[in-house]
């Protein structure tokens, strides 16, 4: 198992600890169960790896990147009720990894690097989107 392989399921796996196994898309292999149908919320997870700056140091610089979760929440639900439920979601994965926090699972290290931040996102489709990101290194 590659490092970001490693890092990408420590980050997952600490997600998945708040539930929402079965209404989680994750990148490259979908949802765990049956896609949600229109009237469920569900959340996108995305792991994005840096580039060293300097392909020389790219063994002693260490990985960086992002985490984000995208939930999207049925729109008619949001226009009905306000923002309340996919942001009080959010507020629950910010409280997951605080800044600083450090996970490590068979000598692989990940550590929050920045408090996350949540943002609204433009509509997709018959979704309302909020997204949750924070910054992540193995150092």
């Amino acid at each position: 198992m590659s490092s970001h392989q490693a890092m990408r399921g420590i980050l997952q796996t600490r997600l998945m600890e708040a539930g929402w196994e079965t209404q989680t898309a994750f990148e490259g292999k979908g949802f765990v169960g049956a896609q949600p149908d229109a009237a469920t919320p569900y959340q996108e997870v995305s792991t994005f790896f840096a580039t060293p700056d300097d392909d020389t140091l790219a063994g002693s610089s260490g990985q960086r990147g992002e985490f984000q979760v995208r939930i999207l929440w049925p729109i008619a639900q949001v226009r009905a009720q306000g923002i309340g439920a996919p942001t009080q979601r959010a507020e629950e994965i910010k409280a997951l990894f605080p800044r600083n926090l450090v996970l490590t699972v068979s000598g692989q290290r990940v550590k929050v690097m920045s408090t996350a931040a949540i943002s609204r996102g433009p509509a997709q489709g018959d979704r309302d989107v909020t997204v949750v990101r924070f910054r992540f290194s193995d150092r």
